[in-house]
């Protein structure tokens, strides 16, 4: 052959090789080469989870039109060797119907009307030697690869990324934490008093609220503690400074016993369920109440109190005045995580994975 003809077909050749090179995107881009400020599990690397990250468009610009071929999942940055290991897998990508901040605790309805299962199997979770950062190398001893086994094409809309993990006998990973991205978003709460009964300690406070889920788009968490099986409820209005004896307003209990509620907005029932868990039965049944928050501006600095009574004894909780944060969470990433046999999960909408996509 020519000369001139090897030179020609080896620069198609090459050019060739170039376009079929995958790409990498990085989400949140931000942290293509930088370790995160949090981390999380992964599925499947020590227990049976299941966790769903619904990730906006205007992440996955890059993808549209794409072929997407893998996921991958970076080690958190600290001079700790994570020891390796493997899980059992199943991954189904989707364009869901919701959007981050307005998701589903229910994993059935994040999950989009023609969900792709693009991979099942096990998958190795590497020994990574300790990493300081502040940069972390997508190296194969930093990652875990989840390599498609049918590729997921993008055409836009939110993504609904679903991992169903199992681990895998006697190769547990128990302790490889993937980087994550955490926005410092909570709510503040003071406590009004007004607590009695045989729970919560001297002080008699066994009403509270995880600030952190009291947000714009969250899945706002209240829980208390009372005498198993007894039921509980939860009023939710405007509180008061000044407590109103619960035996002046007719009621058989100690003068201690206040309601701090000047006015009821919401009122929900819940039996206080024994703890399952050795150790933790001396601290009552927990009664717990979830409550969706839009992402509407009426949720920004919104200021609520939450007082629980046990209906079978009368007894008050302490009263917990609370306050939102005044802005939404910008992630554009959400996180629902739970046992991988449950219809549901805990909804965070201020923490997800940082995830690498390989696409084409």
């Amino acid at each position: 052959m020519p000369p001139i003809r090897c030179v020609v077909l080896s620069a198609m050749l090459a050019a060739t090789l170039v376009a079929q090179a995958p790409d990498h995107l990085v989400v949140p881009l931000a942290y293509e080469t930088n370790d995160a400020v949090s981390f999380q599990w992964i599925a499947g690397a020590s227990r049976d989870v299941r966790q769903q990250t619904l990730i906006l468009q205007s992440h996955l610009t890059p993808m549209l039109g794409k072929t997407m071929q893998a996921i991958e999942l970076r080690r958190s940055a600290t001079a700790e060797t994570f020891l390796g290991g493997t899980a059992d897998l199943t991954v189904s990508l989707s364009i869901s119907p919701n959007v981050p901040l307005a998701c589903s605790s229910q994993f059935a309805a994040n999950v989009g009307p023609s969900p792709v299962q693009v991979f099942t199997g096990p998958v190795t979770l590497p020994t990574s030697p300790g990493v300081t950062g502040p940069a972390v190398a997508w190296s194969a001893s930093n990652i875990v690869r989840i390599e498609f086994q049918t590729p997921f094409l993008y055409t836009g809309g939110t993504l609904c990324v679903d991992v169903v993990g199992h681990p895998v006998t006697g190769q547990n990973a128990n302790w490889w934490m993937a980087d994550a991205e955490f926005e410092n978003l909570a709510a503040t709460s003071s406590d009004l008093g007004g607590g009695c009964g045989a729970y919560g300690g001297p002080q008699h406070e066994w009403s509270f609220v995880a600030e952190r889920t009291v947000l714009a788009g969250g899945h706002a968490l209240f829980f208390a503690y009372g005498a198993p099986w007894d039921l509980g409820l939860a009023l939710f209005g405007i509180g008061s400074p000044v407590g109103i004896p619960m035996d002046a307003l007719g009621f058989p209990v100690p003068p201690i016993c206040e309601l701090h509620m000047a006015s009821f907005l919401v009122l929900q029932l819940a039996f206080f369920e024994p703890e399952s868990a050795l150790g933790l039965g001396a601290r009552g049944g927990r009664a717990e109440i979830r409550l969706p928050f839009g992402h509407d501006p009426s949720f920004l600095g919104f200021t609520c109190t939450t007082q629980w009574i046990d209906l079978n004894t009368w007894e008050t909780s302490n009263a917990i005045e609370w306050t939102t944060p005044s802005s939404v969470p910008t992630l554009g990433m959400a996180l629902v995580e739970g046992d991988a046999a449950d219809a549901s999960g805990e909804v965070s909408v201020h923490l997800a994975h940082v995830m690498r996509f390989e696409y084409q």
